[in-house]
C-alpha cells in the first residue's frame, strides 16, 4: 500500500513540476528557491513537494490554501515563481513534504520590491518508525493494529502529517509502522471489530519498540425491557472506553445487539470504571448511558423508555421547488432564542428532523413527554414558530411557514478616507433555529463572509429579524525602518434589521455613525 500511494504521490508531483515549468514570468513575478536536504546526513532529497501560500496584505485570514507548488529534483533544488500581484503580499508560508520525512513550514516577510527568495539549504528530519510485538494467546496473527495522534490542535505536525496508520500483525504477532511523527499517539488492537488492547499514549520518539501483552476479556451479560418489563428486540449496546487526557483518544471497545429474548452477551476489555461507558440504544427509545461501569457490578437488567412524537401539517411558500425540502427543529420550550455571535453559546436543537417540500404532514419522534418549541425553517422558508405539549399532541398542530426568506447586504468603507474595504470579514450572528443539534464554533464559519473589491457583502436566506454583524479589517502600513508592514486589525460591531435597502457601514479611527442607509 506505501509503494502505490509513493507511485501516485510522484505522478501528482510530476504533474505540479510540469505544470510550474510552462508559466511563463513577468516582472511582478516573485520567485522562490532553494534546496531540501536531509537532517541528519545532509544528502539532497528530490521529489519533496513544495508549496506556497502567500499572505495578502490587507486580508484578515493567512491563505492557507497552499496553491502554488512544485518538487524538487534530483539535487534537492525547486525553483517556484507566483505569478504577479506580488505587491499585495506582505508574507508567505512554505511548506515541504515527503512521505519518509516530517514536514516543515517556513514563514517570512515579504518587502516591497524583492521578488527574489533564496531560502537556502532546508533540512527535513526523517519520520519515525515503531516496532511491535503482541503475545499473550496462541493466535496472535492477524490482528489490526491502529494509531491515531493525539488532538492537540495547536501542533503544526496535525495540519501536515496523517492522523492515523494502520497495520497487521504478522503470524508471529509481530507489526512494524513507519512514516510517524515525534508526537503521541493513541494504540489500539483489534480483532474482527471488538478491541481487545488499549495504549492511552504512545510516543515513537521516545519508544522505538514495545510489547503488548493481551489480557483476558470480560463478560457481560443482561437484558434489555421497556417500562412493562417487556424484552426489546434489536436493542444495540456499545461500550466506550474514554481518552484519559483533552488530547487524547477514546475508543468503542465492543457492540452487540438483542435476540428476541432481549438477551445480549459481549465481550469488554476490562477497563477502570471512571473511563467506562455503556450506551443501550433503539430508534423510538429515549438512549440511555450508564457512566463509570463496573463490569463485576452491572445490573443485568437495563429498562429503556419509549419516546413520544409530535405529528405536524405545515404550509410552505409556494415558490418552493419540488426538490426542496424543509427542517423541523425541537427545542426546550424555555430555550432562550436570541441571536448570538459567540460561538460557545450555542443553543442547539434537541432534534432536527428534514422532509421533502412536498410532503405537507410531518412526524418527529424520540422526545419526552414535555412541552417544545417547533421552527420549521428551510432555504428560501423563514422560520415559523410554534410550541407544542408532546404529552397532550394527539391531534396534527399547523405551522404556517409561508413567508419567504429576505438578503441583508451592504458596503464596507474606511471613514477616514471614505475608500471602500476589500478583504474584510464580516460574520453575523445567528438564531438557535439555523443550528444543527451536531453544530460546533468550528463549523459555523457559514455565517461570515469577505467583501470583495468594492467592499460589498451579502448575507443570503435570513427571516426578517435583527442581526448583530462583527466587522473586521487590516489596516496596513509600510515601515520603512523595518521594512515590514505594520497591520493593525480593526473590529466594529453593529445591528441591523435584515431586508431593505443596502447599508453603508464605516469603521476606522473617525468612524462616528454604527452604518447608513
Amino acid at each position: 500500500m506505501n509503494n502505490t500511494r509513493i507511485i501516485h504521490s510522484i505522478l501528482l508531483l510530476i504533474f505540479l513540476w510540469t505544470g510550474t515549468g510552462i508559466c511563463q514570468t513577468s516582472p511582478d513575478d516573485t520567485t522562490f528557491y532553494g534546496t531540501c536536504v536531509d537532517a541528519q546526513n545532509g544528502h539532497p532529497i528530490p521529489e519533496v513537494l513544495v508549496r506556497v501560500a502567500p499572505e495578502k496584505i490587507e486580508q484578515v485570514y493567512p491563505d492557507q490554501e497552499f496553491a502554488h507548488a512544485t518538487v524538487t529534483d534530483t539535487n534537492g533544488t525547486f525553483s517556484l515563481t507566483i505569478p504577479s500581484e506580488s505587491q499585495a503580499y506582505h508574507a508567505f508560508s512554505l511548506m515541504a513534504l515527503h512521505p519518509q520525512y516530517q514536514a516543515k513550514r517556513l514563514r517570512k516577510e515579504m518587502p516591497p520590491g524583492k521578488s527574489e527568495y533564496n531560502l537556502g539549504m532546508i533540512p527535513l528530519k526523517r519520520t519515525l518508525p515503531l516496532q511491535g510485538s503482541v503475545s499473550g494467546e496462541q493466535s496472535v496473527g492477524g490482528l489490526v493494529v491502529n494509531l491515531k495522534m493525539h488532538d492537540k490542535s495547536a501542533d503544526f505536525f496535525r495540519a501536515a502529517a496523517p492522523i492515523e496508520h494502520a497495520v497487521k500483525t504478522d503470524p508471529t504477532g509481530n507489526f512494524h509502522f513507519s512514516e510517524l511523527y515525534p508526537i503521541e499517539y493513541t494504540l489500539t488492537i483489534s480483532r474482527s471489530g471488538r478491541i481487545i488492547a488499549f495504549i492511552e499514549s504512545i510516543h515513537p520518539q521516545k519508544q522505538a519498540q514495545i510489547s503488548v501483552r493481551l489480557s483476558q476479556l470480560k463478560t457481560l451479560r443482561g437484558t434489555v425491557v421497556d417500562a412493562q418489563e417487556r424484552p426489546i428486540a434489536g436493542a444495540q449496546i456499545h461500550a466506550t472506553r474514554h481518552a484519559e487526557t483533552s488530547h487524547g483518544h477514546g475508543a468503542l471497545l465492543s457492540a452487540a445487539q438483542t435476540n428476541e429474548a432481549g438477551n445480549f452477551q459481549m465481550a469488554v476489555l476490562e477497563t477502570e470504571p471512571r473511563l467506562l461507558s455503556l450506551e443501550v440504544s433503539k430508534k423510538g427509545y429515549f438512549s440511555r448511558v450508564y457512566e463509570n461501569v463496573d463490569l463485576g457490578t452491572m445490573p443485568s437488567i437495563l429498562p429503556l423508555k419509549k419516546g413520544v412524537g409530535i405529528k405536524g401539517r405545515v404550509i410552505l411558500p409556494q415558490n418552493i421547488p419540488a426538490d426542496g425540502q424543509y427542517a423541523v427543529k425541537v427545542f426546550p420550550m424555555e430555550a432562550r432564542m436570541e441571536p448570538s455571535l459567540n460561538p460557545l453559546v450555542l443553543y442547539r436543537p434537541v432534534l432536527s428532523r428534514h422532509f421533502s417540500a412536498t410532503e405537507s404532514d410531518f412526524v418527529v419522534g424520540g422526545l419526552f413527554a414535555e412541552k417544545y418549541t417547533l421552527y420549521v425553517v428551510g432555504n428560501g422558508i423563514a422560520a415559523a414558530r410554534i410550541d407544542v405539549d408532546a404529552a397532550m399532541n394527539t391531534e396534527q398542530v399547523l405551522v404556517v411557514a409561508d413567508q419567504s426568506t429576505t438578503t441583508l447586504h451592504g458596503q464596507i468603507f474606511w471613514a477616514d478616507t471614505g475608500e471602500p474595504i476589500h478583504d474584510a470579514i464580516v460574520s453575523r450572528s445567528w438564531y438557535p433555529w439555523e443550528l444543527q443539534p451536531y453544530d460546533m464554533s468550528m463549523t459555523l464559519d457559514r455565517f461570515e463572509v469577505e467583501t470583495d473589491v468594492q467592499g460589498k457583502f451579502k448575507f443570503h436566506n435570513l427571516t426578517q429579524a435583527p442581526y448583530q454583524l462583527h466587522i473586521r479589517a487590516v489596516h496596513a502600513i509600510f515601515e520603512t525602518e523595518t521594512e515590514r508592514y505594520q497591520r493593525t486589525l480593526l473590529h466594529k460591531r453593529v445591528e441591523i434589521p435584515a431586508a431593505g435597502p443596502e447599508y453603508h457601514i464605516y469603521i476606522g479611527r473617525r468612524d462616528g455613525t454604527p452604518f447608513t442607509q
